[in-house]
């Protein structure tokens, strides 16, 4: 996961106290499922958080209709079902994000991101500045809490021993099931090409890679991954 900034001065904001002042006016409730203007949202979340999703870092380019780079409106805070205490939280601008649609229709043990998170809370990593240094990543293509073990299975065993935050950072990264096979691989394809660039580089092209990749939008998919490797040759 990476940070995601909220700014008090988006569209997005405008556009959704827009709609809730209207509903309030004639007494109806705030209720997402209601909310007609979900594309127009989901274009300019898309845009805010550099084109890739919330959760995974993959590249989302479209609002829905299908699972391949496309993204739904997702609620950090569940829009609905048994932990959903605050429902006025449905249409805040801040509790809003776009995650993609790559897992929609597969079964269960497949489903990723916000089609595996469902009703279930998490802890809201997206929100802070530093969250990035919660997170690591393996040669086998997973994503781990930030510690000694290497390994998700190394974690999990050792999860007494873990401090909050990577109890969080576990529990996250189980929820929106982060190691499913397919992005596991991914992720693995994506750092043997890395490892093949910076083998060619020196120290300082390094450096100003690792200041490209941040200024870039939209941003290259998995950009977390690949800037935890490129600093580890800062």
């Amino acid at each position: 996961m990476r940070y995601i900034h909220n700014n008090i001065n988006s569209p997005a904001v405008a556009l959704l106290n827009d709609w809730n002042k209207l509903r309030k006016q004639v007494g109806q409730k705030l209720s997402y499922n209601d909310f007609n203007n979900k594309p127009l949202l989901n274009d300019i979340l898309r845009e805010e958080q550099g084109g890739i999703c919330c959760y995974c870092q993959q590249k989302i380019n479209h609002y829905q209709g299908t699972n391949i780079e496309s993204s739904h409106n997702e609620h950090l805070f569940p829009e609905k079902g048994k932990n959903n205490t605050k429902k006025e939280r449905q249409t805040e601008y801040v509790n809003l994000y776009a995650c993609c649609n790559y897992s929609k229709g597969m079964k269960k043990s497949q489903q990723h991101c916000g089609e595996a998170k469902h009703d279930e809370v998490i802890y809201e990593f997206v929100k802070w500045v530093d969250c990035n240094t919660h997170f690591k990543y393996n040669s086998k293509g997973e994503i781990t809490p930030q510690g000694s073990y290497n390994t998700l299975d190394e974690f999990e065993a050792n999860e007494s021993n873990l401090t909050f935050k990577q109890k969080e950072a576990l529990n996250a990264i189980k929820i929106l099931n982060l190691n499913q096979s397919s992005l596991v691989q991914k992720r693995k394809k994506e750092q043997t090409v890395l490892f093949e660039i910076l083998t060619k580089l020196t120290k300082s092209q390094v450096k100003e890679k690792i200041q490209e990749f941040n200024n870039e939008r939209p941003y290259k998919q998995f950009v977390d991954m690949l800037l935890y490797y490129m600093k580890q040759k800062k």
